[in-house]
């Protein structure tokens, strides 16, 4: 269920109302510098320019990202009222706002689907603004709204936003509440000076992305809107914040490889011990013969471990089973599917090959954690090239590529949209775990780089 409302500064929740009921700020803190800036002819701005801006909302960047970090939006959770704050911050600039509810169901046979963690099917309230006036873009930002799980060990309540030491700390404020709250500034900065503004996307986007990201780039790309580029506000898990640029996504496939043996005949009563190992059928061996088979063959080219495996039930007997837990990381074209098809088929056609005397093994490859396929865009891409030296501008360092992770949300604009797409995010530490925080400073360089990226890839 899609629904489209279009809000402007005449709505009966204007931005000026939103702000003052949340102590934001937004539409009455002065601009200051940045107010004397026109960007309407030009859509010109500077590295300076832009960390002005973004420096004179440092106030309402804060105390937008403290009200969402207030608001419960765990994964797998609904995230309704979070996205009411997004909405009704929308409400005050000149953006028409879709809002969805989306059940990963609905997607499950679709090439790029990947069942959500923890399972669950909403739906899911997914939000995107389109700018409805003035110099708009071609172009696409996006942050997700859900947050990890609460874990054991916060030292605070992790629902307050609480500063410390230039960090604020609070659920989401690394994943990816900061990113939300540093793309709604960065529009409000450009909107505010009459510079181009892109699309933005509030989204459920742990997980896996069937919740959020799988729907929405896929409604884009059967609507067949013109987007030149995207862009995915959220830090790296390297926590090294701007200094890593993902461009990269590998796919990742986790899959339990099962085979089954036999024992030979006990020759003493109650003791399978006193079977004879050769008139068995090594499931354990098997099982090993049939992983370099699926190494040298199907699997050329990928990166595989074994993280477990487990066979037997003592020493003293030919073990009847074996599993092994197998993650595979690919690049490439070919998607999850295809690897599973082709490991099917391959263990298919070992199978028929051994020996048959005692008994006949049988092999089985079932799904056991994430499978997602994979995207990238060049290092020297055009837009990379811009997003490069814009960061190296507001931050004084280049910075470099990420290209080792997995199951990442621009794999759906890249592959749904073929259109290039990459993710940065600021200095942010304790992912997945208590205790998360997000450095303020560098929140705000975030702002300015999104500010300075937009101006110039509207340009190209």
């Amino acid at each position: 269920m899609v629904a489209r409302k279009t809000m402007d500064v005449r709505d009966k929740v204007s931005r000026r109302s939103f702000v003052g009921a949340a102590a934001l700020g937004a539409a009455t803190l002065p601009l200051a510098r940045a107010q004397v800036l026109d960007l309407s002819d030009t859509g010109a701005v500077t590295a300076e320019q832009a960390l002005t801006m973004a420096e004179d909302r440092r106030e309402e960047l804060t105390e937008l990202l403290s009200r969402l970090v207030s608001i419960r939006s765990q994964s797998g959770e609904s995230a309704a009222v979070a996205q009411t704050v997004v909405k009704e911050f929308l409400a005050g600039l000149p953006y028409e706002v879709e809002e969805s509810a989306d059940r990963p169901s609905l997607f499950a046979e679709h090439v790029e689907f990947t069942p959500p963690d923890p399972p669950g099917d909403g739906p899911f309230v997914n939000v995107v603004g389109r700018p409805a006036a003035g110099p708009g873009s071609r172009l696409v930002l996006f942050a997700h709204i859900d947050s990890h799980l609460v874990e054991d060990g916060w030292a605070t309540d992790p629902y307050q936003a609480v500063p410390d030491s230039g960090r604020l700390y609070g659920l989401g404020t690394a994943d990816d509440k900061g990113g939300v709250a540093a793309m709604l500034v960065a529009v409000a900065a450009l909107s505010g000076v009459g510079g181009p503004v892109p699309t933005v996307i509030s989204h459920h986007g742990k997980g896996g992305g069937s919740r959020g990201s799988l729907p929405i780039f896929e409604r884009l790309r059967n609507s067949g809107e013109q987007i030149d580029a995207v862009l995915y506000v959220h830090p790296a898990e390297t926590g090294r914040g701007l200094e890593n640029i993902k461009h990269i996504v590998r796919g990742a496939l986790d899959v339990v490889l099962t085979v089954d043996g036999w024992q030979g005949e006990q020759l003493e009563i109650g003791l399978p011990d006193s079977a004879l190992w050769a008139d068995g059928g090594n499931a354990l061996e098997v099982c090993w013969q049939a992983i370099a088979r699926l190494r040298e063959s199907v699997l050329q080219g990928t990166e595989v471990n074994v993280g477990t495996l487990e066979a037997g039930d003592r020493t003293g007997s030919v073990p009847d089973r074996a599993r092994a837990q197998i993650r595979i990381l690919f690049d490439g074209e070919q998607t999850w599917r295809d690897l599973v098809e082709a490991m099917r088929s391959e263990l298919d056609s070992f199978a028929a090959t051994l020996p048959r005397e005692r008994g006949q093994f049988s092999m089985s490859i079932d799904f056991a954690g994430p499978r997602s396929n994979p995207g990238a865009v060049p290092w020297d891409n055009p837009h990379c090239q811009i997003l490069r030296s814009v960061i190296e501008e507001v931050t004084g360092r280049g910075p470099s590529s990420y290209p080792n992770h997995y199951a990442g949300d621009i794999r759906f604009p890249i592959r749904l949209l073929d259109k290039p797409a990459f993710g940065i995010g600021s200095l942010a530490g304790n992912f997945y775990g208590p205790n998360e925080w997000v450095d303020m400073d560098d929140l705000v360089r975030m702002v300015a780089v999104l500010i300075l990226t937009v101006s110039r890839w509207a340009s190209i």
